[in-house]
């Protein structure tokens, strides 16, 4: 599964383990062949300390782990695991898959720098690896972290392996520093002082966000904090149960009321950057490509990213809301738009401000997450290996 019909001709790790999220819903023999496929390469050219490459080069026959690493490829490759034993059962993904997984698992612990559990990540070590500068504990490979963990538990009790208590985690005890930390609340000082207290006395002094917890930071760093709304990550958190339902009906509700899913499903940073600042590069950012650059509206600074929105419309559809299915036409047009001389939809994203299609057409995450959009309506679950 390449990550696009033009481009991007590589097998990418997150592309690839997103795709997998509809396409194995589909239980179609064909699509679940070449899941198996893409997750043996990865398996298999994981570098020696377990980190998953963020592509494999079919050219070059080669893995690339980019300029400075891929954090969310080696949480992807776990819950890809996950999501494929639980449309296959197939007994084989129990044996060398698996080994791969405890050894990407080890790897991830291991990018814990101060002992709180929850990992860090340098800039451009996620899918936003261009002028945001996100960094340090981030909510998206947190939560990928923290779904990563509950899928690393349940394979082990299918196989009655022991667990290698040294570096397993208990997932809900991760839960709760992950919502101390991402979600903070009057009480969660108090509870961070047993393992961060210097974050725990800069949340008493500075109060993210009022401590509303009406979605959860972006990211927390050395000497800063980030409230940005990252679309992303929040529905991770939703369709994960990594929220409760309170702050689940609170996300969705920041999505209607700052119209995200405008001018299509739905854009993924509120509100953009703009101007140069602790979160943003401005000098990068004019150096890269124009299709990589990221001006108020573009690319990853609140342009519209359609996967993502197949993740808002499988929010929706999980909480019975009567809008999901409004929404899923909003989708399917977002698909459908491209420029002349392209073969197909599915473009990359889609500028906020013009609603034109740009990046590259044939995204497979594009197709992936329409596809769990689509069949979400029906009772399936993208992540349904979680419940």
């Amino acid at each position: 599964m390449k990550a696009s019909r033009s481009y991007y001709h590589q097998i990418w790790a997150r592309d690839s383990f997103i795709s997998f999220l509809g396409a194995n819903l589909m239980e179609d023999e064909l699509l679940l062949r070449y899941a198996k496929k893409n997750l043996l390469t990865f398996s298999k050219s994981r570098s020696p300390l377990g980190q998953v490459a963020n592509f494999y080069d079919l050219k070059a026959g080669a893995p690339e782990y980019g300029f400075s690493g891929s954090t969310d490829s080696s949480c992807w490759f776990i819950i890809g695991l996950a999501s494929l034993y639980s449309a296959t059962g197939d007994g084989d993904l129990l044996r060398d898959p698996l080994d791969a997984a405890l050894d990407t698992y080890r790897w991830l612990r291991y990018q814990d720098a101060n002992n709180t559990w929850l990992i860090d990540s340098p800039q451009g070590a996620d899918w936003m690896d261009a002028a945001i500068q996100r960094t340090g504990k981030t909510l998206y490979n947190n939560v990928l972290f923290l779904i990563a963990t509950r899928c690393v538990n349940a394979l082990l009790s299918a196989t009655r392996r022991p667990v290698d208590r040294g570096i397993m985690l208990d997932a809900d005890l991760l839960k709760g520093r992950f919502l101390e930390i991402f979600l903070p609340g009057e009480d969660s000082p108090d509870g961070m002082k047993a393992y961060w207290p210097r974050l725990a006395v800069a949340f008493r002094d500075e109060r993210p966000m009022g401590f509303s917890q009406e979605y959860f930071l972006q990211y927390v760093s050395f000497n800063r904090f980030d409230s940005h709304f990252d679309t992303l990550s929040n529905l991770l958190c939703v369709l994960s149960g990594t929220a409760d339902g309170d702050t689940s009906r609170s996300v969705l509700a920041t999505v209607r009321s700052r119209r995200l899913s405008r001018p299509y499903p739905v854009r993924v940073l509120d509100p953009p950057y703009r101007g140069e600042g602790a979160s943003f590069d401005t000098s990068f950012d004019a150096s890269i490509p124009v299709q990589h650059r990221s001006p108020p509206g573009a690319y990853h600074n609140g342009a519209v990213w359609p996967f993502v929105g197949g993740f808002y419309v499988c929010a929706l559809n999980q909480a019975g809301d009567g809008n999901a299915s409004a929404v899923t036409e909003d989708l399917a047009r977002a698909n459908s738009v491209y420029r002349k001389g392209e073969e197909v939809g599915f473009n990359e994203w889609i500028h906020a401000k013009t609603g034109e299609p740009l990046g590259q057409y044939g995204q497979s995450w594009n197709a992936g997450m329409y596809v769990a959009a689509v069949l979400s309506a029906q009772g399936k679950r993208p992540l349904r290996f979680l419940r």
